[in-house]
């Protein structure tokens, strides 16, 4: 599992398609326009180069726990998200400059790849997320990322 999120980043499709199907279906949870179900490897990883660009790789993720049940193919991962958009100020607060967020990943495995994905996001999660994919700039205008 930590091989499959660690291929993500890498951008290297070859590496990518090790751990995931490319029909894989995603869902992501909010209200927001990167929110709902994500059809194929293709806008999945669309999605994933969205938030890398709107960070400019100023995003960690870390797995807290983990819990995997080989004989039904399925892994669950508790995660902590911290990521802060390109422009925004170190120690930024602001939930449109700083997306800090507790969720769990639901993942369905079939012959060693990640056929579907669910995730969800603890606490007032949601809303946070929902902020910061529709960002206010500076200027008070809602921006597209």
């Amino acid at each position: 599992m930590a091989a499959a999120y660690a291929s993500l980043v890498t951008g290297d499709r070859e590496q990518i398609a090790r751990y995931w199907s490319p029909d894989v279906r995603f869902q992501m949870p909010g209200n927001h326009q990167y929110a709902g179900w994500f059809e194929g490897l293709d806008e999945y990883l669309e999605k994933m180069g969205k938030l890398m660009a709107a960070t400019k790789g100023r995003i960690s993720s870390e797995t807290l726990d983990v819990l995997v049940d080989a004989e039904a193919g399925v892994s669950i991962d508790v995660y902590r998200l911290d990521g802060h958009r390109a422009h925004a100020e170190e120690g930024a607060t602001s939930p449109y400059d700083r997306l800090r967020v507790e969720g769990v990943h639901v993942l369905r495995w079939e012959d060693g790849l990640i056929v579907e994905g669910r995730s969800a996001l603890f606490a007032d999660g949601v809303t946070q997320a929902n902020l910061w994919w529709s960002p206010v700039g500076p200027d008070g205008a809602r921006h597209e990322y």
